[in-house]
């Protein structure tokens, strides 16, 4: 009987979700079970299963599958993209690099964070499926190069180009870090030749 009322009381409780806190928690149980079971295997029972709802719940917020991979690809850029706009501060030039270099090893860290997530958001069935401008990759590399060339810490580089250039760099960096497991090696190479690359030369002191 007791066992009854307590789970008469989390039903209830469970109807309570708005809308789009229900939305969250499917988003956030379709990641641990991408993650947990790979694109391949995971399917719409898991994930309802993990969120603790019915399956006809699932196509309340998701039409489809590759809908709910573009929905969790935007979640995850979206709370990327806030914590990045807040870490990323620069008053002075001398500011810039050290802002720069500490965001390319955030990327890492994200990168290697996804785990097999990664493959299902951006590079399997939705991987043609365009991002959101404002996430994109070069969208924001490309902010934070405007914010270096305005300081004057950046050289005056094309911001569209030198974006893209960039993030293919990083990804490589990112990739080989996960498959060498020669982190230190990767990374001190990558940033002395970004660096080397953006940065305006500093005047040589006699």
């Amino acid at each position: 009987m007791e066992k009854q009322q307590k789970n008469k009381s989390a039903s209830l409780k469970r109807r309570r979700l708005s809308p789009e806190a229900r939305r969250i928690e499917l988003l956030e149980a379709a990641m641990k079970m991408l993650n947990k079971l790979g694109p391949t295997n995971a399917r719409v029972e898991d994930i309802t299963r993990a969120a603790g709802t019915a399956k006809g719940t699932f196509y309340l917020y998701f039409p489809s599958w590759e809908d709910m991979l573009a929905a969790v690809r935007k979640h995850i850029l979206t709370k990327y993209v806030a914590e990045m706009r807040k870490r990323f501060t620069c008053a002075t030039s001398l500011d810039w690099w050290p802002a720069f270099s500490n965001e390319c090893m955030e990327f890492i860290h994200f990168h290697e964070d996804l785990g097999k997530l990664h493959k299902a958001i951006f590079h399997g069935v939705i991987a043609e499926r365009p991002i959101d401008p404002a996430l994109s990759a070069g969208t924001i590399l490309g902010w934070m190069l405007k914010k270096g060339i305005e300081i004057g810490a950046c050289r005056n580089v094309d911001v569209d180009v030198a974006a893209q250039l960039v993030f293919s760099v990083m990804h490589t960096m990112a990739d080989n870090i996960i498959q060498t497991k020669e982190r230190e090696r990767y990374i001190n190479t990558t940033l002395d030749l970004l660096r080397s690359w953006l940065c305006v030369p500093r005047p040589k002191t006699i």
